[in-house]
């Protein structure tokens, strides 16, 4: 029996601002046999299924592939231009709620297929949307998530305006050019980050004193970004990039290179991890204080993650990894050997 191991999900397109938004995105992995050898010059049955709002969701559109495997067992191909099943890839509405991208496979090259993980879509949306969006005509806003924040960002295609309000007097602006391409936003329950195709660009307000940007330059091509109650982490095929602000004080970033390729990123309360085919990467506070990365290496191919409102799990196809902070301190990994191959994972 053959297995599939993703080698690389590129869910990055650049956005041609000026022309069409190109229908596809690049799918790449390595096929591999039970012995660990890889699958030479065969065939894969492949089906692509977009998910509407969480890993269950309704399908917004799927797709078949069979693909042949070169002498490395490498093949490769576009979601969006293989034989439609459900719906069709241009009329996927990229502009509304979370798109989750599920994954089966047939060994054997036909329809017989297993799942082999869902994760999140992050970045997609934005290149498909700036087929509908003129960023000179249309700015785009995002705001801080709690209701009590004062901070609000608009950014162009080349500029970012942050406003806030100063210790509950005045208001300002504060400006930030932008280098490259925006991809998106994203915010915290107080802080908020721009991210391009080279930088990202966090947003704060200094004990609701004065407002400031703080960038960081990015390697790699980024993925996507997710947030915690106060924390954001912009992730790149090479690197994983953590924004935070110091005991409500002044904001930082804090950079992790990533080994091997990633596979997604979820978010706790207060913790974030992102994970690749072969480590984990824990990013948390320590009380506040310093942000630190906790890095752990993974035994067996990784399924998939989960949180909690404190706690993250990242499981495998033979072990099950806990992350955790020790009273708000230092972060850990716990990991569990499992007895047989995950079916499931549950959290409230």
């Amino acid at each position: 029996m053959r297995i599939l191991s993703t080698l690389l999900l590129t869910l990055f397109i650049s956005l041609q601002l000026s022309a069409q938004a190109p229908q596809g995105i690049s799918y790449q992995a390595v096929a591999f046999t039970t012995s660990g050898n890889p699958v030479i010059n065969g065939n894969v049955g492949i089906k692509i299924s977009i998910l509407s709002n969480s890993v269950s969701g309704p399908v917004a559109y799927a797709e078949t592939h069979t693909k042949p495997t070169n002498a490395q067992g490498l093949f490769n191909l576009n979601i969006g231009q293989g034989t439609p099943v459900t719906g069709t890839f241009a009329s996927i509405d990229w502009q509304t709620g979370s798109k989750f991208l599920k994954v089966e496979v047939d060994p054997a090259g036909g329809t017989n297929y297993t799942i082999i993980g869902t994760n999140q879509l992050m970045s997609v949306p934005y290149a498909l949307y700036a087929e509908k969006v003129n960023y000179d005509a249309l700015p785009q806003t995002i705001k801080a998530k709690s209701n009590t924040s004062k901070v609000i960002v608009i950014y162009t295609n080349n500029m970012a305006y942050g406003f806030y309000q100063n210790n509950n007097s005045s208001g300002y602006w504060e400006t930030q050019p932008l280098s490259g391409t925006p991809l998106g936003a994203i915010a915290t329950d107080t802080n908020i980050v721009v991210y391009t195709t080279t930088n990202a660009y966090g947003f704060y307000q200094n004990n609701g004193s004065s407002g400031y940007w703080e960038a960081q330059s990015l390697s790699g091509t980024p993925i996507g970004a997710v947030a915690s109650n106060k924390n954001v982490v912009v992730y790149t095929t090479t690197g994983a990039y953590a924004f935070y602000q110091n005991n409500n004080s002044s904001g930082y970033w804090e950079t992790q290179s990533l080994s091997g390729t990633p596979q997604g990123a979820v978010a706790s309360n207060d913790n974030i991890v992102v994970y690749t085919n072969n480590t984990a990467y824990g990013f948390y506070q320590n009380n506040g204080s310093s942000g630190y990365w906790e890095p752990q290496s993974l035994s067996g191919t990784p399924k998939g993650a989960i949180a909690s409102k404190s706690t993250i799990m990242v499981y495998t196809t033979n072990t099950a990894y806990g992350f955790y902070q020790n009273n708000g301190s230092s972060g850990y990994w716990e990991p569990q050997s499992l007895n047989g191959a995950p079916v499931n994972a549950v959290t409230k």
